[in-house]
């Protein structure tokens, strides 16, 4: 098996991940790298790779900068790059996920082999994994983590309007992405009861959708018992032991008797955490201040006013408590913490001084760090509700309490620092159970056992897409033909019923595309009425659009690409004013990336073409000018042409230049027939073409024969079919 995970935002990387240096780095990163270590060690993997952003940012380490990284032997990080280097949150990144798109498509491609699955985490690399599944005719599965729709009723409970969520947060988006993902996956994976039934059960599903409830894993070589210091230490890790003398540290600068039991909190500085609540009732409770320290570790900050409103809050918010209730002496707020020993040392010091871990937020989806606290031995009060019920039943090594009742949270942190019992048996139990039902080995294998019921005969078949499976298919071919359509194609029907058949007899080596002028819409209805509809790519509009197979799925990349810098309300401005130029006709050959006129009046073809480009530089937007038969102008962003589109398509698929054949007759094909690919002129080509016969670096076959017929004498020239099959097309 070989197994892609996607997770395009936060910082990601193998060791010492910075949970918690802001908000989308946070458990779903530790989560995403945990479950691909873990998976690659099960038999039967052969590989894992986990895809997220490549960041070059000089604000950030360069080890996010690095192509891959290795894991283990058999799983690696590979970063793509998408939406150029700096590092931006996850709001922003929706317009370019389409460039992610292309890019592990063709990354796969190099690779020579096709994903078993793809795994999408969080909205935006569920909207990748769905789109790589669909090329590769693979199996998608989903995993939402935090979901839009609760996410929005909480914001509109804050004071928020849909307004706001939309241009902030990108919310109506994000929602309407994680539907389609609902809508195309295979199958869903989440990690508690109450995000099944609460958080995807405000979604749209199809009944036959599963949706598997398995709880991730710890790593219990991190989170090991408080006592292995005082049974056995020789074994610890000298990391630990140096992390722990650091934290011992930088706690005792804070406390004025710092052998007090310790209360402790961990979490980002965010408004759902609802740390003020941990604050108002240690800072109201007499006996808590007498018998307890507090502690909390919200998130990594260097200077407060840096940070972003919605952090500042919180943290001033935190401040202002302690001076409020006098805490001096009695609380720490450290401004930095490492997550791989810090993080681990700071449960065990907690329960070393049969201290607490308290978690106040007003939902927890999961509640990792009631997970992480029980397996060292350190007992949790924690929100009722979200995940923390699932790990409360499961295991009993907390409490569990309403956050909104100041009483109860007292009550409950007051109870385990005085009940030695009490404190005994969640200590035991939480170290115990966790290690029998939350550990890698079984969320593993679980995950596994579910993929592998996701065979075709259970019911919901590999592909949940209609679209064929366009990576397996370009993946299987030895060639590729992408023809012009008018007068290339067409004008010789018994030519053309030879060069089906002779497409039909070498279908399983030799790809079929169209590249033409015409929209989608009229190259649909040209090859419906000649029979051509078992096509693998469709370039419409002078390659201003790029479709795949007879469902005509559009390439969401090219699109992207072609959008930056297109300007199309100046270009119109410009070319609306020139006397001998005529818009055609808005509905048929007007499109989002082709501005299309004829040429009316007397005026020669090299002084039209001379006005048309001095208009469009005075525009100051950058396109390409294409003029064919003398008599039809069409503007398309200056990525755009028929050529460009086979090109870049020969990167994403990895598909050698030398292994396409073009053809066409006309200016519009030019800049596809020059070039590398194997160039097929037919006679009856138009004199625009002439000098392509000259043209250095280029190879292009002139055949004798024309539309049809010299395609086929091209194709035999360059050796693509009859005898000298399998012969390079270099010749």
């Amino acid at each position: 098996m070989y197994l892609q995970l996607v997770s395009i935002h936060g910082l990601v990387r193998g060791t010492n991940v910075e949970m918690g240096r802001d908000a989308d780095t946070g458990g779903q990163i530790r989560y995403v790298l945990e479950l691909a270590r873990k998976l690659a060690e099960q038999p039967g993997v052969d590989a894992v790779d986990l895809f997220t952003r490549r960041i070059r940012d000089r604000r950030f380490s360069e080890d996010y900068s690095q192509d891959t990284e290795s894991i283990s032997s058999n799983c690696r990080i590979v970063r793509l790059p998408c939406g150029g280097g700096r590092y931006v949150r996850k709001e922003r990144l929706w317009p370019m996920l389409d460039e992610f798109v292309d890019g592990m498509i063709a990354f796969t491609r190099r690779q020579g082999r096709q994903p078993t699955l793809v795994h999408g985490h969080y909205a935006d690399g569920g909207y990748v994994a769905r789109e790589v599944a669909d090329a590769f005719d693979a199996p998608f599965v989903f995993t939402g983590h935090s979901l839009g729709k609760p996410k929005l009723e909480y914001l509109l409970r804050e004071g928020w309007t849909p307004e706001r969520a939309d241009d902030e947060l990108a919310m109506g988006h994000r929602i309407r992405v994680e539907q389609e993902c609902l809508d195309a996956a295979d199958l869903v994976v989440c990690s508690t009861r109450h995000e099944r039934d609460h958080g995807y059960g405000q979604y749209a599903k199809d009944d036959s959708l599963p949706i598997r409830v398995i709880p991730p894993g710890t790593d219990l070589d991190r989170f090991f018992p408080y006592y292995d210091y005082e049974i056995d230490s020789a074994h610890i890790d000298e990391s630990y032991k140096q992390s722990r003398m650091g934290m011992q540290n930088e706690l005792g600068r804070f406390y004025s008797h710092p052998e007090k039991p310790l209360i402790l909190a961990l979490c980002r500085p965010d408004r759902r955490k609802n740390i003020g609540a941990l604050m108002k009732a240690y800072g109201e409770s007499a006996q808590l201040k007498a018998i307890a320290n507090l502690a909390i570790f919200a998130g990594i900050r260097t200077d407060i006013e840096q940070m972003p409103e919605n952090e500042q809050r919180v943290l001033t918010d935190l401040l202002l408590a302690m001076d409020r209730y006098n805490l001096y002496g009695k609380l720490a707020i450290p401004k930095h913490h490492d997550s791989e020993y810090d993080v681990p040392e700071l449960y065990r010091l907690a329960a070393s001084s049969r201290g607490v871990f308290v978690n106040t937020a007003f939902v927890e989806l999961f509640g990792l760090t009631a997970i992480e606290a029980g397996a060292t031995g350190l007992p949790f009060v924690a929100t009722q509700n979200g995940g923390p019920q699932d790990i409360y039943e499961n295991c009993h090594s907390g409490r569990l309490v309403d956050v909104n009742e100041q009483d109860e949270i007292t009550a409950a942190i007051s109870e385990l620092l005085t009940d030695p019992q009490a404190w005994n048996v969640a200590s035991n139990n939480g170290i115990n159970r966790v290690r029998e039902l939350y550990t890698w080995q079984a969320h593993s294998e679980q995950f596994l056992a579910a993929v592998q019921e996701l065979a075709p005969e259970s019911g919901r078949g590999a592909a949940p897409f209609k679209a064929p499976p366009t990576g397996k298919r370009l993946a299987s071919v030895e060639r590729l033909l992408i023809t012009d359509i008018d007068n290339t194609l067409l004008g010789d029907d018994a030519a053309l019923q030879q060069l089906k058949e002779l497409l039909a007899e070498n279908h399983d080596r030799l790809g079929f595309g169209v590249a033409s002028g015409r929209s989608l819409e009229l190259c649909m209805e040209v090859l419906e009425e000649y029979g051509l509809q078992n096509l693998d790519l469709i370039i419409s509009s002078v390659g201003a659009e790029v479709y795949y197979g007879g469902e005509a799925s559009p390439d969401k990349g090219w699109a992207t690409q072609l959008r930056a810098k297109w300007r199309p309300d100046r270009i119109h401005d410009r070319l609306d004013k020139l006397g001998f130029l005529t818009l055609q006709d808005r509905d048929f050959a007007q499109r989002e990336f082709k501005i299309s006129y004829d040429v009316t009046g007397d005026i020669p073809v090299e002084e039209a073409e001379k006005q048309i480009r001095a208009a469009l530089a005075d525009a100051k937007a950058p396109s390409s000018v294409i003029i064919s038969h003398g008599a039809f102008v069409d503007v398309l962003p200056h990525r755009a042409s028929k050529g460009k589109a086979i090109r870049r398509l020969a990167a994403k698929w990895n598909l050698s230049l030398g292994h396409i054949a073009t053809a066409g007759d006309s200016g519009n094909d030019a800049d596809m027939l020059a070039g590398q690919t194997a160039g097929i002129v037919v006679g009856n080509h138009s004199p625009e073409l002439a000098h392509l016969k000259d043209l250095p670096g280029t190879r292009v076959y002139f055949a004798k024969a024309h539309c049809a017929a010299g395609i086929i004498e091209g194709l035999h020239h360059y050796g693509f079919v009859g005898a000298d099959v399998g012969a390079t097309a270099a010749t």
